[in-house]
C-alpha cells in the first residue's frame, strides 16, 4: 500500500487551497492538485444548501478518473465536499482505495446511513465531521491510523472513528437510520464513554443536535477544543482533576449544571461561554485561572469563586446578571472580565487584588465605587461608562495607572487619592501622577496649592462641572484619554513644561473655543482633539514658536494659530510689522525703517536680526538669508 509522509501530505493540502483545474466525471466533481496526476472531490454546488450531492452508493466512487486523455488518482475528499447532502440514509458508503485524506467540513451535516473508510486513509481534518448525521464510522482493520469503536447506548450500537490504539475519539455519529435502528430513526442522545477512551478529539461531538448527556469516566485526560459544542449537553461532570478541557468545549450548549472535582486548577478559553442555561456557579478549591470568555455571555445569577483564584482572565465573567462576587484572593482581573454585567453593585475581596486591567468593570452602570488597599496596577477605561461611580480613592499602594481609568462615569466629578500616596496627586478635582520634577511657577497665574513633582495628567472626571482645564507647569506628559468625553471643558490651559499629548486626550469634546500651549516646542500629539475643535477653536502659542506648531504634526490641524507674549521671549526675530510671522513683507518694512528712520509698526527688537544691538542693513541682508534657508 502506497505511504505519504507527512510533509507530502501538508503540501497536498497547501495547494489543495489554490486555484486549480476543476472537471466533472461520473457523479462527481473533481480539481486537480496542481503539480500531480491526483485530484479531491469537491463541492459541485456551493449553494448554503448543500454541495449538490445525492442519492450516492459505494460504486459511484472510483479510485481514478481520467479527463482530456489524463487518468488521475482520486486522493482526497476536499472541503464542504458533501456539506448538507443526504447522501443515502439506507446505505454503507464504502471510500474508495487510495483516498488519503479527508479536508475540513467534508461531511458537515451530511446524512449517510454508514460510512467505511479505506486501509489508504492518513489524514482527517479536525472539522471534516461537525454536524453530520451518519450512522456509524468504521475503518478497515488494516488502516494503519485509524479504527473504529463499537459503543452500546441503550439497544443501539453505535460506532465511533478513533486512533488506531482506540484511545482517543476523532469523530462520532450523530444518528442512527432506519436501516440500522429497525424502526425509524433513532439519534444519539446519550452516551457514556467506553473505559479504553483517555482523549475525546477536538470537535468530536461538535454541534451534534441531539445529544444530551454524556458521562465521563476518571481515566479521561483531555476534552478537545470544541468537542461538544453546541450540542444539547446539559449536565458536566468531569471526574479527573488532571483532565484537560479544550478552547470553547462546552461553549453554546445546553449545560445547566457543572460539577469539577476539586486540584483541578484552570479552565481555558470559552469553555462555557454562552451556556444560557448555566444560572450557578460553584468553582472547586485549588482552581486558580479561568480563562477568556469561559463563563462569558452564560445566565449566572451566583458566583462562588474559590480561596485558590488567583487570575480571572480577559472577559471571563462577562455580560452575566449577578449582583455581587466576592474576589476573595485573586489578584489579577482581566481586560472587560466583568463587562455588560449591568446588575453589578457590590465586589469585595481579602485585600489580596493586585491589578484591574483595562476595561475589567466597563459599562456596569450600578458599581459606586470599589478600589481596595493592596491594588498595584489600573490599566486606563477600568471604569469605561460605569455611569454610577461617584467615588474614586486611589489607594497608597498603587503604583502604575496608565490613562483615564473612568470615562464616561458621568456621576464622578473629582478623583481622590488616599493620603500618603507618593505616586499620585490630585489638584483642581483632577488625577496627575507625581515624580521628582519641580514645579515651576507660572508669572501669569497663582497656582494656589499645587502639589509638589506633578509629572502627568493622568484623568480627569467625566462629571467635572468646569470649563477651564488649567493643566500646572511641572507636567508632561497629558496621559490616554484623560480628558475624553468631559463636555464642560472650553478651555485648556498646558503649560510650557508639556513635552507629550497621548492618543484620545481630548477626544469626544466639541465645546472647546481656546487653546493655550506654553510650551516653546511644539509636545508630540497626534489628531487628538475634535475635528470641530480644530476647526473653531484658536490655539495660542508663544510668538517664537508660532511657525514650529503650524508646521507640528496634529497642531498644524488647527485653523487658528496666534502667537502670544509669553513673557520669556516677548518678540520673534525678524517679524519686524509685529505680524506674528516672519515672511518677505518683514524684509520689506525693515528696508522702509532704514530708507524712512519711522519707527511706526515696526518691532524695533526683532527688527535686530543678528543681534549685535543695531538695527543696520546687516540685519536686512540676515533676514533674507533666513528666509532663504540660512541660519537664523
Amino acid at each position: 500500500m502506497k505511504r505519504y509522509s507527512t510533509f507530502l501530505l501538508a503540501s497536498l493540502l497547501a495547494v489543495c487551497a489554490l486555484a486549480q483545474t476543476q472537471f466533472i466525471s461520473g457523479k462527481f466533481k473533481y480539481e486537480v492538485i496542481e503539480g500531480t496526476n491526483m485530484v479531491q472531490i469537491i463541492p459541485k454546488s456551493n449553494s448554503e444548501n448543500g454541495a449538490g450531492y445525492s442519492n450516492l452508493v459505494s460504486s459511484d466512487f472510483k479510485s481514478s478518473v481520467t479527463y482530456d486523455g489524463v487518468t488521475y488518482d482520486v486522493v482526497g475528499i476536499g472541503a464542504n465536499a458533501f456539506y448538507k447532502c443526504k447522501l443515502n440514509e439506507q446505505a454503507i458508503l464504502q471510500l474508495p482505495e487510495g483516498i488519503i485524506f479527508i479536508d475540513e467540513g467534508a461531511f458537515s451535516f451530511t446524512e449517510v446511513g454508514s460510512l467505511k473508510m479505506p486501509t489508504t486513509l492518513q489524514f482527517i481534518a479536525e472539522t471534516a465531521f461537525n454536524e453530520n448525521k451518519l450512522a456509524g464510522m468504521t475503518v478497515l482493520a488494516d488502516n494503519p491510523y485509524f479504527a473504529h469503536l463499537a459503543s452500546t447506548q441503550g439497544t443501539v450500537t453505535y460506532t465511533m472513528l478513533t486512533n488506531k490504539e482506540k484511545t482517543k475519539i476523532i469523530a462520532a455519529p450523530g444518528a442512527k437510520p432506519t436501516q440500522f435502528s429497525g424502526s425509524g430513526t433513532t439519534y444519539l442522545t446519550s452516551i457514556t464513554i467506553p473505559d479504553q477512551i483517555t482523549e475525546i478529539g477536538n470537535y468530536a461531538f461538535y454541534g451534534n443536535p441531539t445529544l444530551k448527556t454524556v458521562n465521563f469516566h476518571a481515566g479521561i485526560t483531555r476534552i478537545g477544543m470544541g468537542a461538544f459544542y453546541g450540542t444539547l449537553l446539559t449536565r458536566v461532570n468531569i471526574p479527573n482533576p488532571d483532565c484537560e478541557i479544550g478552547n470553547s468545549c462546552f461553549s453554546n450548549s445546553q449545560v445547566a449544571n457543572i460539577t469539577l472535582p476539586q486540584g483541578m486548577k484552570k479552565l481555558g478559553r470559552h469553555v462555557f461561554f454562552y451556556c444560557t442555561n448555566l444560572t450557578s456557579l460553584t468553582l472547586p478549591e485549588g482552581m486558580e485561572e479561568i480563562g477568556m470568555m469561559c463563563f462569558g455571555s452564560c445566565s449566572l445569577t451566583s458566583v462562588n469563586l474559590p480561596s485558590t483564584m488567583v487570575k480571572l482572565d480577559s472577559c471571563s465573567l462577562q455580560d452575566n446578571p449577578f449582583t455581587s462576587i466576592n474576589l476573595k484572593n485573586v489578584k489579577f482581573v482581566g481586560r472587560q472580565a466583568f463587562s455588560q454585567c449591568t446588575n453589578l453593585t457590590t465586589i469585595t475581596s481579602n485585600g489580596m487584588l493586585e491589578e484591574i486591567d483595562g476595561a475589567a468593570f466597563t459599562r456596569c452602570p450600578l458599581i459606586t465605587a470599589y478600589l481596595p488597599e493592596g491594588m498595584k496596577t489600573i490599566i486606563m477605561n477600568a471604569y469605561f461608562r460605569c455611569t454610577n461611580l461617584n467615588s474614586f480613592t486611589v489607594p497608597t499602594t498603587v503604583t502604575t495607572i496608565t490613562g483615564n481609568p473612568c470615562v464616561g462615569a458621568t456621576s464622578l466629578t473629582a478623583f481622590n487619592v488616599a493620603e500618603g500616596s507618593e505616586y499620585f496627586a490630585t489638584y483642581d478635582g483632577c488625577l496627575y501622577a507625581t515624580g521628582g520634577f519641580t514645579v515651576k511657577p507660572d508669572p501669569n497665574r497663582d497656582e494656589g496649592d499645587v502639589p509638589a513633582g506633578l509629572t502627568a495628567l493622568v484623568g480627569v472626571p467625566t462629571g467635572w462641572q468646569k470649563s477651564l482645564l488649567h493643566v500646572p507647569e511641572g507636567v508632561t506628559v497629558i496621559a490616554n484619554q484623560a480628558a475624553r468625553e468631559v463636555t464642560s471643558i472650553t478651555e485648556v490651559e498646558l503649560p510650557s513644561t508639556l513635552v507629550e499629548i497621548r492618543p484620545s486626550a481630548f477626544s469626544s469634546i466639541t465645546g472647546i473655543t481656546k487653546v493655550t500651549c506654553l510650551a516653546t516646542t511644539p509636545p508630540n500629539s497626534g489628531e487628538y482633539f475634535t475635528d470641530a475643535v480644530y476647526q473653531n477653536a484658536t490655539l495660542y502659542v508663544p510668538m517664537r514658536s508660532l511657525e514650529s506648531y503650524q508646521n507640528a504634526v496634529g497642531w498644524s490641524n488647527f485653523q487658528h494659530i496666534e502667537g502670544i507674549d509669553t513673557g520669556d521671549d516677548p518678540f520673534l526675530f525678524g517679524d519686524v510689522n509685529n505680524d506674528g510671522n516672519v515672511k518677505i513683507n518683514d524684509v520689506t518694512a525693515l528696508i522702509d525703517y532704514l530708507l524712512s528712520g519711522d519707527d511706526t509698526g515696526i518691532n524695533l527688537d526683532a527688527a535686530d536680526v543678528n543681534e549685535d544691538g543695531f538695527v543696520r542693513i546687516n540685519d536686512v541682508t540676515a533676514l533674507i538669508d533666513y528666509l532663504l534657508g540660512g541660519s537664523n
